[in-house]
């Protein structure tokens, strides 16, 4: 079957991010957890620590912010914070989160990736974590993320590879929106178009790690994988080093970009 084949017709976007489908409000933003983890965990903390790295002076704003939950972790209660999502039903959830641990410091708001509501230079750190490859127009968000960083400030994207076995799964799941993910050499030339330097790039998920579908795809679909990839070697992941491998990384899905404002 061609890779570009779409087996299955997709739901529609705007009503799996609103409703109590499969991203729910209540399970939207994944916890970090102590003790025996699993692999999405540890994944979750290389991007949570990433981010930690590169925070800059200013304003954060955590775009596609679902119900803020790593917003909270990352702005401490002296930093200014901002999340924004395009679903009421998270942002309502991530105020009502805000408002009970008396964090005032951190604000919500509906907003569109591609027309942000800010002013251009606002921002010190913008970062997203597992949205932008379900965002139409990419190229839109990218030139969005550009204006409104200061020049120098920093950000952190979550980008998806349409060259991968990952974005090959996602079209046997009619339960999920249809996946914009770009090629890799996509996401450079739109970090140079939009005034961006590359400071950092990590490779993640040479293999999807949670799908059963296609069924012959099952070799490299079999749960066991995780908790090898999931595993650390000289501090890394094993799972990052196949992916950031000079033969594998063109086909590894997820890539964590680091990129800063030109001055």
């Amino acid at each position: 079957m061609s890779m570009n084949k779409k087996p299955f017709t997709k739901v529609d976007a705007r009503r799996a991010y609103e409703t109590e489908g499969i991203y729910s409000a209540r399970t939207i933003c994944r916890k970090t957890q102590d003790g025996a983890r699993e692999y999405a965990d540890e994944l979750l903390s290389e991007k949570l620590d990433l981010v930690r790295t590169h925070l800059s002076t200013g304003l954060i704003v955590d775009l596609c912010c679902g119900t803020g939950d790593h917003l909270f972790k990352l702005c401490a209660r002296e930093r200014t914070g901002l999340g924004l999502d395009f679903s009421i039903p998270y942002v309502f959830s991530a105020r009502k989160a805000a408002e009970e641990i008396g964090l005032s410091t951190i604000t919500f708001a509906v907003a569109n990736a591609m027309a942000l509501p800010l002013r251009t230079a606002s921002v010190g750190t913008l970062y997203s974590l597992s949205a932008l490859y379900q965002v139409p127009e990419i190229d839109r968000v990218m030139t969005e993320v550009s204006r409104v960083l200061a020049p120098g400030g920093r950000a952190i994207l979550d980008l998806g590879n349409s060259n991968s076995l990952n974005a090959l799964c996602c079209r046997w799941y009619p339960e999920l929106p249809t996946m914009t993910a770009i090629p890799i050499n996509r996401m450079i030339e739109l970090l140079k178009t939009n005034d961006l330097s590359l400071v950092e790039h990590r490779a993640f998920q040479i293999l999807p790690l949670w799908a059963d579908r296609p069924a012959w795809l099952w070799p490299l679909l079999n749960p066991a994988w995780k908790r090898i990839m999931k595993k650390r070697v000289r501090g890394k992941m094993v799972d990052e080093w196949l992916s950031s491998s000079p033969a594998l990384k063109q086909f590894a899905f997820r890539h964590l970009i680091v990129a800063e404002k030109l001055q």
